[in-house]
């Protein structure tokens, strides 16, 4: 009896002392992990300074949150420039659509220089040189001549520039914050759903009052604001990153290793599939609408601004989500995803408005949930340091989606005479980009399980057994 008790005894406190050190080992490794993959600034003195959480940083997200106003909702207002050089120019309109493609594809795909420029100097300077490109490229627009003339100013001068104002006014926000990341991405992000709402019937008025030259000069200016909100984004460390890189080559600069990691591969691929499947749902739902359920094309267009109020709404949505610690952001992500393809789907089964509308609803409000977290995770997963230029080549993806999912839309209907290939394969492509990152989770599942299994190990191994005392 009094052995049993003993033993009772013994194992309870090797229990003891085998839970404590692996808390201890765990919480080791928690915080080494985060200091391999999420690098602090550096101040002056060269002592660690953590990203403040509050304070000035605020201020960063204010900044933010207006410049991704202009920076998305400029580009896409072309719609409403396009009607006026169709009349101005009397091009086709293939040609005069190069004008918005080439903006547009521009905005996507300088992501990658966009990310060099900040590396090399700062997210401050890469948004004032873009914010002043942008401005010039809107101005010389101003006085075209031809559509020709247009490619070069609107498409590849404001299209550049555009993008060296976006890309650091999303990445600036990880180097701010660490604790409310998450909910400071989701509210800076919010801009882009507010500049989607606002900037088209704004920019539509001063084409009305002025015409399309005059409203071309407005624009500048406006645009030339970005300048004043990209000065407000001081570096947290002095500068001290870009220091770092003086001397290297483009290797350091792009960053290019991140090329070749699987993750990375995965999630990029994420970004193009589910941009084909957002492009596919956004060029046909109005047709789609206004052909099957009778309704006049300004009410089917409308349904565009349901998707943007509800994307807005997301990104709020997100932002408080993500305060809880709890919940997944990769989870998150990869549900949001597979849920905006499943409404992409879902649109041949009916021919009526209000699901239409609703349909439109969901997929804005889980687009708009997505978005602010593409930042958040690959802060993550591949570290503060490389996150300007991962977001700048998932900008470059994003592109790629946008270029390709319009062309297989019309492709598809041309092939089928209906909608239903379309948008079938946009919700197939979509949820197919959720599949792709599960070995991402699975990846860390396992090696979450690996590194517990080594640390309890690791901590048996420590505790002294001394069976003579205890078991007898």
């Amino acid at each position: 009896m009094r052995g049993e008790k003993l033993m009772e005894a013994s194992q309870g406190n090797i229990c003891y002392v085998l839970e404590s050190l692996v808390a201890s080992n765990c919480s080791k490794s928690t915080s080494s992990g985060r200091a391999r993959n999420e690098p602090v600034l550096e101040s002056k003195d060269s002592k660690p300074v953590p990203p403040p959480d509050g304070g000035y940083g605020w201020v960063i997200v204010v900044a933010s949150f207006l410049n991704q106003i202009l920076s998305i909702g400029v580009p896409f207002s072309v719609g409403v420039y396009y009607v006026a050089f169709l009349e101005e120019f009397q091009g086709s309109k293939g040609l005069t659509a190069w004008i918005g493609s080439i903006h547009t594809g521009l905005l996507f795909g300088a992501g990658p220089l966009a990310g060099a420029v900040i590396n090399r100097f700062s997210h401050r300077v890469a948004v004032m040189i873009g914010g002043l490109m942008g401005a010039v490229g809107f101005f010389l627009s101003a006085f075209s001549t031809s559509l020709y003339y247009l490619y070069a100013s609107y498409g590849i001068v404001a299209g550049v520039g555009v993008s060296l104002v976006y890309v650091p006014s999303v990445v600036v926000i990880g180097e701010w914050f660490e604790h409310r990341r998450n909910f400071a991405f989701g509210l800076a992000s919010s801009g882009v759903g507010l500049g989607n709402l606002i900037m088209t019937p704004v920019i539509q008025k001063t084409i009305d009052i002025f015409g399309w030259r005059g409203s071309l000069f407005i624009t500048s200016g406006l645009f030339l604001q970005s300048c004043v909100f990209g000065a407000l984004m001081k570096p947290l460390n002095g500068g001290k990153g870009a220091e770092k890189l003086q001397g290297k080559g483009l290797k350091e600069t792009f960053h290019t290793d991140i090329l070749h990691e699987w993750k990375f591969i995965l999630l990029a691929i994420n970004h193009i599939l589910w941009n084909i499947g957002s492009l596919i749902y956004v060029v046909l739902i109005p047709d789609y609408a206004h052909m099957h359920t009778g309704t006049n094309m300004d009410t089917c267009a409308f349904l565009l601004s349901i998707f943007g109020v509800a994307s807005f709404t997301g990104r709020i949505l997100v932002a408080v989500i993500t305060i809880n610690k709890k919940i997944s952001r990769f989870y998150l992500f990869l549900t949001a995803t597979a849920v905006t393809g499943v409404a992409i789907a879902l649109v041949p089964t009916t021919r009526d408005y209000i699901p239409l509308a609703t349909f439109s609803a969901i997929y804005g409000l889980f687009f708009g949930i997505q978005i602010p977290l593409i930042a958040a995770l690959a802060t993550e997963m591949f570290g503060l340091e490389r996150l300007p230029n991962v977001y700048g080549y998932f900008m470059f993806g994003d592109g790629v989606g946008a270029l390709l999912g319009p062309p297989i839309a019309g492709w598809l209907f041309d092939l089928t005479q209906s909608f239903e290939a379309p948008f079938y394969c946009g919700g197939g492509v979509t949820i197919f980009a959720a599949i792709i990152i599960l070995p991402i989770s699975l990846s860390k599942l396992f090696q979450n399980r690996k590194t517990c299994i080594k640390s309890i190990t690791k901590s048996a191994s420590r505790v002294p057994l001394k069976t003579s005392e205890s078991f007898v």
